[in-house]
């Protein structure tokens, strides 16, 4: 009867050791990187504005994450009001006047699936007005430039 124990006991012995290896092959790796998708904008006096101002904005849109910073630099004016608009002029994201005083100046938020889509179709642009142009002085198209991250997954909605 003892010898009959012994066998389990050895066999239970062995196994465990074999499943403690402190060889880390299972599998396990680290999360994949959020995927980041940058968009880009040149800004220049809208049509009909007479203006030498200028200017450019980097979108960062983290889908991972559904958030967004925005970097825009200007020169040539002194804006009252700054947006981000949709194709039918309505504003999306709003810049605090505060932030717009200087530039550059960086906005973040959040953002969701429905604006994604907008945005990876190129129906954003940015615009800055000013006390001469209410209407807005210098305006530019957000368009895609390149995404990164992921581990391959491209954010799942194929952007």
């Amino acid at each position: 009867m003892k010898r009959l124990l012994i066998i389990p006991a050895i066999l239970s012995l062995f196994l465990s050791t074999v499943s403690c290896s402190s060889d880390d092959s299972s599998g396990s790796t680290t999360p994949p990187a959020d995927v980041i998708t940058t968009f880009n904008a040149v800004l220049a006096p809208a049509p009909g504005i007479t203006s030498t101002a200028s200017g450019a904005a980097t979108f960062k849109l983290n889908q991972t994450k559904k958030t967004f910073e925005i970097i825009v630099s200007y020169t040539g004016l002194k804006p009252t009001h700054g947006h981000i608009h949709g194709a039918d002029g309505a504003i999306v994201f709003p810049f605090p006047d505060a932030a717009i005083a200087t530039s550059p100046f960086t906005v973040t938020g959040t953002i969701t699936d429905a604006q994604i889509a907008l945005l990876t179709a190129n129906k954003y642009y940015v615009n800055l007005h000013t006390e001469n142009n209410p209407g807005g002085e210098i305006s530019g198209t957000l368009t895609k430039g390149t995404t990164t991250g992921g581990g391959g997954s491209g954010g799942g909605y194929g952007y």
